[in-house]
């Protein structure tokens, strides 16, 4: 199985080390976007409001790992290596891992540059402390992350053609995002986007990371959303190893 992972991800490895597209989606976009827009997008006038709207753009963005997953999938068929996988036969779990791991690395990555950028330059406080802050906010953003790999891999599952695959992960991008109070805060969203917000793993990152920097840093809040956030990425990645089919053709753009 490690060989398996081991050998998906070096290949996943040396391409987005070959890329340079990847810098622009998960730095340029939402430090620009959050720079531009500044505290006012998310109705917030408190100290550590510019912290806290960098943060929230970083967690929207870092939902591009579900297009990074389908460009790793789908590479199979661009490259046409497909018929040659499918006959290996490898563990579809094993697989999957190779696939996703180098993109949980550019995920955890680019979360940690913007949560350290927002604590460090712009004061975004920690009320529970620096190190109990910043393992409040490891709790949170690490399951995060894995949510996103998951979205990608399950919605590669469903969905044959490349092209309507990188489309939706677009709207994903933005709707939950919006829906989840990256952008806005929830409540001063309508309400019926702070209901249908629930349903996001993004509510739940952001209610944790709002409770841990600009709230009182309770444990109870933090590790009830990211135990929910373990759960989104569980069942997500349970459902895409389960319909995942490796013989099953796929058209890349």
């Amino acid at each position: 199985m490690i060989a398996v992972i081991g050998s998906f991800a070096l290949i996943e490895y040396r391409a987005l080390v070959r890329a340079k597209f990847p810098f622009v989606w998960f730095v340029l976009l939402p430090a620009a976007s959050s720079a531009i827009l500044g505290p006012a997008v998310a109705g917030l006038s408190q100290a550590g409001a510019t912290g806290r709207v960098t943060v929230g753009f970083g967690v929207m963005f870092s939902y591009m790992t579900v297009n990074y997953v389908g460009r790793a999938l789908y590479r199979e068929f661009d490259s046409h290596t497909w018929r040659r996988t499918a006959t290996a036969a490898p563990g579809k779990a094993a697989y999957l891992m190779g696939k996703c791991l180098p993109v949980l690395t550019i995920g955890i990555g680019q979360l940690a540059v913007f949560t350290i950028f927002a604590v460090t330059v712009l004061d975004l406080p920690l009320r529970a402390g620096t190190w109990t802050g910043l393992v409040q906010l490891m709790l949170v953003l690490v399951p995060f992350t894995f949510t996103g790999l998951a979205t990608g891999a399950l919605l590669y599952t469903m969905i044959r053609r490349a092209e309507l695959f990188f489309s939706l992960t677009y709207l994903i991008l933005m709707v939950l995002g919006a829906l989840g109070g990256a952008i806005v805060a929830s409540p001063e969203l309508p309400e019926w986007s702070q209901v249908a917000g629930y349903a996001t793993p993004h509510y739940w990152a952001m209610r944790a990371i709002d409770e841990a920097t600009l709230g009182t840093g309770r444990w109870s809040v933090v590790l009830e959303s990211s135990a929910l956030l373990v759960l989104f990425g569980a069942v997500f990645a349970t459902v895409a190893v389960a319909r995942l089919d490796p013989r099953k053709e796929r058209y890349s753009i």
